[in-house]
């Protein structure tokens, strides 16, 4: 997994194995957040909404700041 970051000073990046991002990511607690969210590790889950409607509004999205990386 490449992660990229470009500021106004300067830039950064990391490549790590996604095997190694899935253990990071994932691994960890999973709990139901105050909101109604699932937590899975560091992974966040959530219904879409905001859809008007649609049958695209019941799908679920898969949240997680890949920044994270550069702190390991």
């Amino acid at each position: 997994m490449l992660v990229a970051q470009k500021t106004e000073h300067e830039a950064r990046w990391i490549l790590k194995p996604i095997n190694y991002c899935l253990n990071f990511f994932g691994n960890g607690k999973v709990e139901i957040t105050k909101r109604g969210n699932f937590k899975i590790g560091r992974i966040t889950m959530q219904r879409k909404g905001g859809d008007g409607g649609r049958k695209t509004a019941q799908m679920l999205q898969f949240k997680i700041n890949p920044a994270e990386l550069f702190d390991k």
